[in-house]
């Protein structure tokens, strides 16, 4: 009787499975309308597996053991948006889960991030079953210190694998999308298995991943195991990229050159990259420096001939008048006496160290510095309910090679005005229209300025010139705690990154209006920030006595709710922004 008891149980929980299985809703990456796997090359070429990183007609470009590598799916992530609780990934592969060095969770596993609404990097952690079909289950995500909604997520994909096919799954109701890739270029990654991704722990681990993330750009990860040897065919296709950086990390693999032809072989893949790329960055990197080079001799001499080889090299193009040659030596890499697995291959603390040393000089590189204060390090956000990412997709998509008479940057006091993309309220618009000459409102809901700082950085001033440049910005700085030289700082580091890029426009720094309840607080703010624009030769605006009684209180005709202006007080607000 027990037994027949413990086999109707073992039937009944096998049935409740089963229809649990049945009510999740898969979506399929494959299937989706556009882009949505991003680290691949050529999208619009026919490729042999979806995941594969080159189109197939590589395939006759390169050699068979490279491809079989690039048909690996290292660096490619799926970025989606969900409000679902429970979310499953299953998947096939076609190779072995594992290596002796390195675990399943790198090789096959995939890694799933998303963040917090100001910005900070939120790891989401999942259960993982490795057979025929691999499966990761998150559940229940409930991402801390965030709205209620959709949040954004991103997944990586394994790193030493090849993805077959793949399904994401929700409970039924909740909500899905996937977030085509934008048309930005990626910087590119061309090396050997370290840049593959060898030993990280887990796919995002890989320390092009952790740079990607850090700076927010998508990185190409061309790394090759054991066969980063900067061949003319590799050279040639990777040159074909339209990049914004080219980072040549070969030297773990082409060391085992002898010293002349090493030298001239990077001579000719700079040279060859040049010819169809006559001014994108080309960062050339030493060998890292293995720790087992202080116990044998044998490593110690190849890896001193690469450094010399590389020196020698990036000397003669420096001579030559090479443009936009950049290096980044063994010193600065400043790899870990324990950093490694086995002596070769960075564990996940050598690849943050990597990690670190690659952001530091790309940052230099692209322009994009970071500072000591909150207000001057670039960051998302995930405070709207608008879809912040949208919006600035959109507007990256509509605004390329346009002149504006002004653009405006802001949060949502800019936001609700008027202009395209539509906010959710939009309460000045005849004002806004009023206005001479073309106008682009970069004012996004909930920002702060650091946001602004990061949206500059990820192409909402290429390619567009202007007239007259507005800041608009800190209110939300001090509901979020920050002091009055924060924000003044901060808005001084985001006027530098602007004049940067538009070093022709005239950059006008806007009062911080009144709002109810903190009109001293603003007061003050405002006294700050007069002194800054004037330190930074930046020009000041002052409109908020105009939206105050005489004693001293926001006049609250002029506003929705003591901070929003109404159409009345975008009246006001229009006569000093023309």
């Amino acid at each position: 009787m027990k037994r027949f008891l413990s086999c109707i149980s073992l039937f009944v929980l096998c049935f409740m499975a089963q229809v649990a299985f049945a009510q999740k809703v898969w979506y399929n990456p494959a299937e989706a309308s556009g882009n949505v796997v991003r680290g691949r090359t050529f999208i619009d070429q026919e490729r042999d597996g979806f995941y594969q990183r080159f189109p197939s007609y590589v395939k006759e470009k390169v050699n068979s053991r490279l491809w079989a590598q690039s048909t690996r799916s290292a660096g490619e992530n799926i970025v989606f948006r969900t409000n679902a609780k429970e979310i499953t990934v299953r998947y096939t592969v076609k190779t072995s889960h594992a290596m002796p060095h390195m675990p399943a969770t790198g090789v096959s596993g995939v890694d799933m991030y998303s963040y917090d609404k100001n910005g900070n990097e939120v790891w989401v952690p999942g259960k993982y079953s490795f057979r025929d079909t691999v499966t990761y289950k998150f559940a229940p995500v409930e991402i801390a210190n965030t709205r209620k909604g959709e949040k954004r997520f991103t997944l990586y994909l394994p790193l030493y694998n090849e993805v077959t096919w793949m399904e994401i799954g929700t409970e039924e109701g909740a909500k899905f999308r996937f977030e085509e890739a934008p048309e930005t270029l990626p910087i590119v990654a061309y090396g050997s298995s370290i840049c593959q991704g060898a030993c990280a722990s887990r796919p995002a681990m890989a320390w092009t991943n952790i740079v990607s993330r850090r700076l927010g750009h998508p990185i190409l990860n061309l790394g090759f195991s054991g066969l980063a040897y900067l061949e003319a065919p590799v050279i040639d296709v990777i040159s074909d990229i339209d990049a914004k950086v080219y980072m040549i990390d070969a030297m773990p693999n082409a060391c085992s050159l002898e010293y002349e032809q090493l030298r001239d072989t990077i001579l000719q893949a700079v040279h060859q990259i040049r010819k169809k790329r006559a001014e994108t960055p080309i960062l050339l990197v030493d060998h890292l420096g293995y720790p087992h080079g202080k116990a044998y001799a044998k490593q110690r001499d190849m890896e001193k001939r690469a450094w010399d080889a590389m020196a020698e090299a990036y000397k003669i193009l420096q001579q030559e008048g090479v443009p936009h040659l950049f290096h980044l030596s063994h010193e600065q890499i400043n790899l870990p006496a324990d950093g490694t697995v086995e002596g070769v291959h960075p564990s996940d603390v050598g690849m943050v160290a990597y990690a670190n040393a690659y952001e530091k000089i790309l940052r230099e590189i692209l322009n994009e510095p970071v500072g000591a204060m909150q207000t001057q390090q670039p960051v998302v956000q995930q405070r709207d309910s608008y879809n912040w990412m949208d919006r600035h997709l959109s507007i990256l998509k509509n605004t390329e090679k346009k002149h504006y008479k002004r653009i405006i940057f802001g949060d949502s006091i800019m936001h609700f005005w008027g202009g395209a993309p539509g906010a959710p309220a939009q309460r000045g618009t005849d004002t806004w229209e009023a206005l001479p000459g073309e106008s682009l409102n970069l004012g996004y809901g909930h920002d702060r300025v650091e946001n602004l700082l990061w949206r500059v950085y990820h192409g909402e001033l290429d390619g567009v010139t202007a007239d007259k440049v507005f800041i608009a910005i800190g209110t939300n700085n001090i509901t979020a705690g920050a002091s009055d030289d924060e924000i003044a700082e901060g808005i001084a580091f985001f006027a530098k990154a602007v004049r940067a890029r538009l070093p022709e426009a005239e950059i006008t720094v806007m009062a911080v209006l009144p709002r109810r309840g903190r009109e001293d607080r603003v007061e003050q703010l405002n006294v700050r920030l007069r002194a800054m624009a004037k330190e930074n030769d930046l020009k000041f605006k002052d409109q908020g006595k105009g939206f105050l009684l005489k004693d001293g209180k926001v006049d609250e005709s002029l506003f929705t709710d003591g901070l929003h202006p109404n159409g009345a007080g975008y009246q006001k607000i229009a006569k000093g922004f023309k």
